[in-house]
């Protein structure tokens, strides 16, 4: 990667891919990512995207759309074939309008803790409590990965694949805070060690670079060092300075991080992101070669050109770093 990297977290504003994916392909410098557009409805969204993509692969994790979200079906109807649309104009789009590009390009699935924490099975209760259901789901993420990995390498050939695996609601699940069907009480909390394990098998089926990302107050860093991820990606301001000593340990054992901030201006920026590196202590051009830039969760609250200009903006902080070295 280049050093000072910026790229997407994956969601777009918008319905017209070809447009997100041009924007992307403009202003994302030094990593492109294959663009989701949630606001184009159920099987666009974050769940129902990834959903889609593993039925495709193991048909017994169908879903259907149901008042609280996805719910498991006994076979793939309207609903997966609407993701499946979705996903291969996302496909052909990234084809046509990235052909030929030689560099790093990102791809996002949600995790299995996300998922088991979303989706109904067919009683109404979320897949999380039951945990075999969740080791099926994980082997089902796993074999999707390897299957997509290698789809988006046949129409992308030059570029080197980075997998990210979201997952928003991980701390949820550690704490025991997701709320059953009555609401009345919680699922109980799964243990880290667990939680690892399912993260590092769906880790393991890419042999490249991956990343963790997860927009809570509290990330979960150990689990990232421990499940053996190339980075985290968190939000800057969320977090705070609990980052700071993992930071460094992950830089240290051959990692890097991945940043998501708003600057307020471009010299804040830059202070910014050059006073967190002396806090860990790297500087310099050692510091941007382990930083990839990102916007913070939030660019789908936008249009598209406003989030043109939040990746550009982050392309100038980035500048400003490079030449600063």
């Amino acid at each position: 990667m280049q050093p000072a990297s910026v790229t997407g977290i994956g969601a777009w504003p918008g319905i017209d891919v070809h447009e997100a994916a041009v924007v992307m392909r403009d202003s994302c410098s030094g990593i492109l990512h294959l663009p989701e557009l949630p606001e184009r409805g159920p099987g666009a969204d974050m769940i129902g995207r990834t959903m889609g993509m593993v039925s495709a692969v193991v048909d017994d994790f169908a879903v259907e759309t149901v008042p609280n979200g996805w719910r498991l079906t006994s076979a793939r109807g309207r609903d997966m074939r609407r993701a499946d649309s979705h996903f291969g104009e996302d496909l052909d789009t990234i084809e046509k309008v990235c052909e030929g590009y030689d560099g790093d390009f990102k791809i996002q699935f949600m995790g299995p803790w996300t998922l088991a924490a979303s989706v109904e099975d067919r009683a109404g209760e979320r897949i999380l409590r039951d945990v075999g259901a969740v080791r099926d789901l994980t082997q089902a993420l796993r074999h999707t990965i390897a299957v997509n990995v290698a789809e988006v390498s046949r129409r992308l050939p030059q570029a080197r694949i980075i997998v990210q695996i979201d997952e928003p609601y991980v701390v949820d699940v550690l704490r025991g805070s997701v709320k059953t069907q009555s609401k009345w009480s919680a699922y109980s909390p799964v243990e880290e060690v667990v939680v690892e394990d399912a993260l590092r098998t769906v880790r393991e089926t890419h042999h490249g670079v991956t990343v963790l990302h997860c927009c809570a107050e509290e990330y979960p860093f150990g689990i990232v060092r421990n499940a053996g991820f190339s980075a985290p990606s968190w939000d800057v301001a969320l977090v705070g300075s609990q980052a700071n000593d993992f930071i460094g340990e992950n830089i240290d054992a051959g990692g890097f991080v991945v940043l998501g901030f708003e600057p307020t201006s471009i010299r804040a920026g830059v202070e910014s992101v050059v006073s967190l590196g002396n806090r860990v202590g790297y500087h310099g051009k050692e510091w941007n070669s382990k930083i990839v830039l990102t916007p913070p969760c939030d660019l789908i609250n936008m249009s598209l050109s406003q989030a043109r200009v939040r990746i550009e903006t982050l392309n100038k902080v980035a500048m400003e770093l490079r030449e600063g070295e």
